[in-house]
This record gives structure tokens, C-alpha cells and sequence, in this order.
């Protein structure tokens, strides 16, 4: 399956691994026809159907749908709220549930749109009190006040059915899984809530069509693949030892993606937190030194991980191969990564059998306007058969990725993009 920009736009597009995807650092939506590739060459002795997929550091979940899309059962594991939320709809939901025994989900998106807007936690923090004539300096630009009041109006009446006992998990996250896509599309950022743009839309005002609309909410797309799928929010380790316990298949596969570099994912979508929880965290209504974005503080005690740590992380990633009982593990990287090639690649060795997929792959910049000296790098899937011995030493394979990385700078040839290597 290989994204296309113009037929799957998350906005527009009805297919379900597309479909209302939200906009993620590292997210691997472009990536999804080499991570499709190494999960078709573990399939020598059995079908997806028969196999389990688990789904470690799952962010938006675009990697668990192609799972779940291929067969496979899927575990879907992320330890942020949001992500919990999107993939409790997205993976575990097979269907579109009933709501109160007589509407469908369809006519319950209907009736929070219908909703009147109201001024709560959202409006009175994240946005200006006039659309119009606004004070950058004191007022955080987050949203519009008229899209504020519409996030504030859909996510009362949402935890108004919740506390009084209304709703189920799956119902809930069916109907925070569109809130949440609809409050980053809305958005004033170029992605990410630790910042937002000064005036609608930046210098440019290019994204001015998003942020200006009307937010309203469109029915999410299901898909059921006959599986009984399970979501965990919890950290990744915990998560391998967990499965321990379990009576896993023989036939199972973890997917690895963890963190490249040291931005906290807690911190980047802290506002998608604030929506999912509805916790309202007590901040200054208006910008201060110290709280200028809003950002949360509980993921720094909770959920700060060490693969954002370059001292850590390559620890944490030896430690997690050693514990996950999969007879596969497949992981994703880059050449940019804080692990160092060399140690991830012997590490993999140390456990089984490594095979490797590769493809050139554009660089995420904030601006495009930015001069890049690297504006290419190698993305990869290691993908290791746990206890069979290797062929190859880990400097072979090393050596590999560099000559590729190498070809691919010097190279002209817009086909070098999409072209994967098996290495």
C-alpha cells in the first residue's frame, strides 16, 4: 500500500488507513509499502490471518490499520491518551457502534454538530476572545474562538454522557477519535502544539482554508478484519513483559518505532491530551513567561521516555529486544536516529536473524524553506527471526545501509525514492 497526496488526504479520503489520520512527527503513512514489504516476508509459513501483530509505539495507529487491513490480529500500544482514544476507534472498534440503542453513529455525529457552541476550558485558554482583533502578546492562538467554542461544545456533551454512565470505551473513543482529528486540523500550528503561529495561518497565511473553517465533525471509517484486537497504554518495556504472560501464537510479530530524537510526544500534542482527559489542567488563561504554550507537565514525570535520551536509548532498545517473546520483530529507524547505527543493527544480530529494508526518504523539516546540506536520509526495517543464526555480521549490514545512504545523496533519479531495498 503506498500513500498517494492527492487520493489520500486524511480530510477527504474514505479509505481507512488514511482516513482521518492526524498529522505526526516520525508518522509512517509514507512509509507504509516498505513496512508492508518486511511484513510479507515473514509470511513463508503462514497467512496474516493466522498471525498476531503487535503494535509498540503506535502514535496515530497508521501502522496497526495496515496490520489490522492485511489480517492480522492487532495489539496496539501507545502510552499517550489521545493515542489510546484514536486507536480504541480506529483498531479495536470493528464496526460503527449503536448509541442509546436506537442511533446510529452517523446521526450521533449529527447531533454534536447541531450542538451550540459554548465557552469552556478550550476557548478561555488556547484562543483569542475576538477573531478579529486579537493581542498576540497576551493570547494564545491555538484556534479561532468560534472552532474553541465548538471543540468545548462537542467534548462537554461527550463527558456528559461518559460520567453519567452512557457510553462505553469503544462508543467514547468513536466520538473523541473525529474531535481529536478535527482539533489538528483546525489547528494554528504547522503540526505540533508546542507553539502557534502569530496572526491566522503564519507569514504566509497558506493553511488559512483550515484554520478559518467551520469545524465540524465527519464520521470516522471502520474496517473489520474478524479479529479480536486489543489497545494497552503503557510504556513499551512494560508492555514486553506483559506478553511474557501471554499465550501468543506462533505466528507473531512486533513492530518497534520508537522515538528518533529527543521531542517528547507529550509535550508536541499536549492539547490532544487536554481534549481526551478533560482534566481542564490549571494553567494562566493568558500567556506568560513561563506557560506561553499551554504545555502540560504530567508527561514529564509519567511518560518521559528514554529513547528520547541519547544517553538511554540504546539501553532501553537492548533491553526491550530481550524481553519481547515474538518470533519476529521488526523494527523501524532512520540514519538520523539518537542509536547509534553500528549498536542497533549488532543488537538485532545478538537475538536472531536480520534482514533489512530500505528506502530514500525526504527529511522532516519545520519550514521547506530551510536549506538542508542532508535533505535525504535512509529510512529502514530491520526485521529480525528471533533465535535463528545470522549469515551476517552486524558491520556487513552496516556497511550496507551506509553505500545506500551514500548513492542516494549523490543521485538524481526521482525512481531512487520509491525504490525499496532489500539489503
Amino acid at each position: 500500500m503506498k500513500w498517494n497526496k492527492t487520493e489520500h488526504s486524511s480530510y477527504q479520503t474514505k479509505d481507512f488507513l488514511f482516513n482521518q489520520l492526524i498529522p505526526y512527527i516520525g508518522n509512517k503513512r509514507k512509509l507504509l509499502d516498505l513496512i508492508q514489504q518486511s511484513l510479507i516476508a515473514t509470511q513463508d509459513e503462514f497467512n496474516a490471518s493466522d498471525g498476531l501483530f503487535v503494535d509498540c509505539f503506535a502514535g496515530t495507529g497508521v501502522v496497526s490499520r495496515l496490520a489490522k487491513n492485511m489480517g492480522y490480529q492487532v495489539f496496539c500500544n501507545d502510552w499517550e491518551y489521545y493515542s489510546e482514544a484514536l486507536n480504541i476507534a480506529s483498531i479495536q472498534a470493528l464496526e460503527p457502534p449503536t448509541y442509546f440503542d436506537r442511533y446510529s453513529y452517523n446521526e450521533i455525529i449529527q447531533q454534536l454538530n447541531d450542538l451550540p457552541p459554548i465557552e469552556d476550558w478550550v476557548t478561555q485558554h488556547l484562543c483569542p476572545q475576538d477573531d478579529i482583533n486579537y493581542d498576540t502578546n497576551t493570547e494564545r492562538m491555538f484556534y479561532m474562538h468560534k472552532n474553541g467554542m465548538r471543540i468545548d461544545a462537542i467534548r462537554h456533551q461527550i463527558e456528559d454522557w461518559d460520567v453519567k454512565g452512557q457510553l462505553t470505551a469503544i462508543q467514547k473513543a468513536c466520538l473523541l477519535a473525529p474531535l481529536l482529528y478535527s482539533a489538528c486540523y483546525h489547528a494554528n500550528t504547522s503540526g505540533v502544539f508546542k507553539g502557534f503561529h502569530k496572526g491566522w495561518g503564519g507569514q504566509t497565511q497558506t493553511a488559512l482554508y483550515r484554520i478559518a473553517a467551520d469545524l465540524i465533525l465527519a464520521p470516522i471509517q471502520f474496517y473489520n478484519n474478524h479479529q479480536k484486537n486489543l489497545i494497552f497504554r503503557m510504556d513499551a518495556q512494560s508492555l514486553a513483559e506483559q506478553l511474557r504472560h501471554m499465550n501468543l501464537p506462533e505466528y507473531s510479530i512486533a513492530y518497534l518505532d520508537p522515538p528518533y530524537n529527543q521531542h517528547p510526544y507529550g509535550a508536541n500534542y499536549h492539547v490532544l491530551n487536554s481534549i481526551t482527559l478533560w482534566d481542564k489542567p490549571e494553567i494562566s488563561p493568558q500567556i506568560t513567561p513561563q506557560e506561553k504554550s499551554a504545555i502540560r507537565k504530567d508527561w514529564r514525570k509519567e511518560r518521559k521516555s528514554a529513547y528520547t535520551v541519547r544517553k538511554q536509548a540504546t539501553q532501553a532498545y537492548q533491553k526491550l529486544l530481550q524481553t519481547l517473546p515474538t518470533r519476529w520483530i521488526a523494527t523501524s529507524y532512520s540514519t538520523d536516529g539518537f542509536i547509534d547505527l553500528q549498536d542497533m543493527i549488532q543488537e538485532n544480530c545478538n537475538i536472531g536473524e536480520v534482514k533489512i529494508f530500505a528506502k530514500a526518504y525526504k527529511r522532516y523539516r519545520v519550514s521547506s524553506q530551510r536549506y538542508s546540506q542532508k535533505p535525504k536520509n535512509i529510512e529502514f526495517v530491520l526485521l529480525t527471526k528471533v533465535g535463528q543464526p545470522n549469515q551476517r555480521s552486524a558491520s556487513e549490514l552496516v556497511d550496507k545501509i551506509r553505500a545506500l545512504e551514500k548513492k542516494t545523496l549523490t543521485s538524481k533519479s526521482k525512481q531512487s525514492k520509491s525504490t525499496i531495498y532489500s539489503l
